[in-house]
């Protein structure tokens, strides 16, 4: 055999590419709990705890058996099945709340938008941005940042600060401790991994502010427990009319009491709820349902309440679908303990609607992402365009095998191509115009043609109505 043979890739160079894996949308699985028992630290702000040791690891963290956090996780993974895990946020209770310029020592040459440290023995971290100057560039007025509000602090007069582009700038802390807006404004920014979230002992207008925060965050839904007698009595004004006339689709209320102090758990009502519904998106086939009867499976450690028909049509309005949209949980003929009506704050909304077009808003940003950064790029052209179509399409196919999206015949406006009376035989038709109908300066921005997701959902059945005839 002749020395000196040439290698193959002389002729056929193959090079081996190993792609990375695709990104993989974030689950919808996940609830979050704000209290303000001091364990969690601002700097930690959350902590995930599982199913399976969230006892122990939450007394080795810190909390006792009778703190809330404990008390809400243990009706949250009480639900069969349980879900997996669950955030624990944090209220800072020794956080700045408000502060103003110290008399006489506003300093000198600051700008707006600068930001000051707050000094105060034994404290740390309070960030105050200047949001208005006087002559000179003394400061006149200072906003908090949330989530920088720092803790271990004190109302106190005459606090150096540090930090801005002016010197000698002290402060009075006016008012210390987070509202439970911040607070839950602060756990979003800290932590993406949950969906639904409650917090400890609101009142009206906590669940008021939390509810118009929820309203502008997608994927956020906020869940919110009242006892209130103005409730009860469908009194003008109360905190369930007043989120349903701002057309909240990402609130969900639940009148619950403790009946006398004989079911302290009911304080904790939505921790159930959201146990119930956390564990039943698998996102699995066919697993779609609505919160109306609980996912199919019995609520756990709570209670019904034992309510008239004024007080239940004061809760949940007296005509189906005009509000106020309350949720209940109440017994029919001894049998059936039923958790009704799934809505949220909006009308015509119900919770699975939310929770699966976000599933799906999120599974469409992934594909579409995936696609962008796994390809040297997508041209400018039809066939270009077809292939974000076709990631589109994939995201749609997710939710028609989970049931969320069915076949069905089109009733909505006209879209491109589409008009009512089409049958979509998969529930969802993906559109877009080609690239002639985009202007020279739009293909130069290096822009899409808009795309047209028209999809039909499967809906859940809430009411029957059944007519036996007999003939004798």
């Amino acid at each position: 055999m002749a020395g000196n043979t040439q290698p193959l890739s002389i002729i056929a160079d193959v090079t081996v590419v190993t792609s990375a894996p695709q990104v993989v949308a974030p689950p919808f699985n996940k609830a979050l709990f704000i209290g303000n028992s001091g364990v969690i630290t601002a700097a930690q702000r959350t902590l995930t705890f599982l199913q399976a040791n969230y006892a122990s690891a939450a007394l080795t963290a810190g909390f006792t058996n009778t703190d809330p956090e404990f008390l809400w996780m243990q009706t949250y993974f009480s639900q069969s099945p349980p879900p997996q895990s669950c955030s624990i946020g944090a209220q800072i209770t020794t956080a700045i709340q408000t502060a103003i310029p110290h008399a006489g020592d506003t300093g000198t040459d600051y700008a707006v938008g600068d930001l000051v440290t707050v000094t105060q023995g034994g404290a740390s971290g309070g960030v105050l941005r200047v949001s208005s100057i006087g002559g000179g560039g003394a400061v006149t007025g200072l906003t908090t940042l949330v989530g920088q509000q720092g803790n271990g602090y004190s109302i106190a007069n005459g606090l150096a600060t540090t930090g801005g582009s002016g010197t000698g700038l002290e402060v009075d802390v006016t008012a210390v401790g987070e509202t439970l807006l911040q607070a839950f404004e602060a756990c979003r920014i800290a932590d993406n991994t949950w969906y639904c979230g409650a917090v400890n002992a609101p009142a009206a207008a906590d669940h008021e502010a939390i509810s118009a925060f929820a309203q502008s965050q997608v994927g956020t839904t906020y869940f919110g427990v009242t006892a209130d007698l103005a409730v009860l009595n469908g009194t003008a004004g109360n905190v369930l009319k007043t989120i349903y006339a701002l057309s909240a689709s990402r609130t969900w209320m639940q009148y619950a009491t403790t009946q006398g102090g004989l079911f302290p758990a009911q304080l904790y009502f939505t921790a159930a709820v959201m146990g119930c519904a956390m564990a039943a998106n698998t996102q699995t086939q066919n697993s779609a349902y609505t919160m109306k009867f609980s996912a199919g499976e019995p609520l756990i450690g709570v209670v019904t309440e034992p309510l008239s028909t004024a007080q239940i049509a004061n809760i949940e309005g007296a005509v189906p679908a005009q509000g106020p949209n309350g949720n209940l949980f109440i017994n029919y003929a001894n049998a059936f303990n039923v958790l009704e009506q799934g809505t949220m704050m909006a009308e015509n909304v119900f919770f699975d609607q939310i929770l699966n077009l976000d599933i799906l808003a999120s599974n469409i940003q992934f594909a579409i992402m995936n696609l962008l950064t796994s390809s040297p790029k997508i041209p400018q052209t039809d066939s270009g365009q077809q292939l974000l179509i076709q990631a589109v399409e994939g995201a749609c196919a997710v939710s028609a095998n989970t049931g969320f999206i069915a076949p069905g015949t089109w009733q909505g406006q006209t879209i491109l191509g589409l008009t009512a009376g089409k049958a979509l035989p998969s529930g969802f038709l993906v559109q877009s115009p080609k690239y002639s109908t985009l202007t020279q300066a739009q293909i130069q921005s290096r822009v899409a043609p808009p795309i047209y997701v028209a999809l039909i959902e499967a809906g859940a059945v809430h009411f029957v109505t059944i007519q036996v005839l007999v003939q004798v």
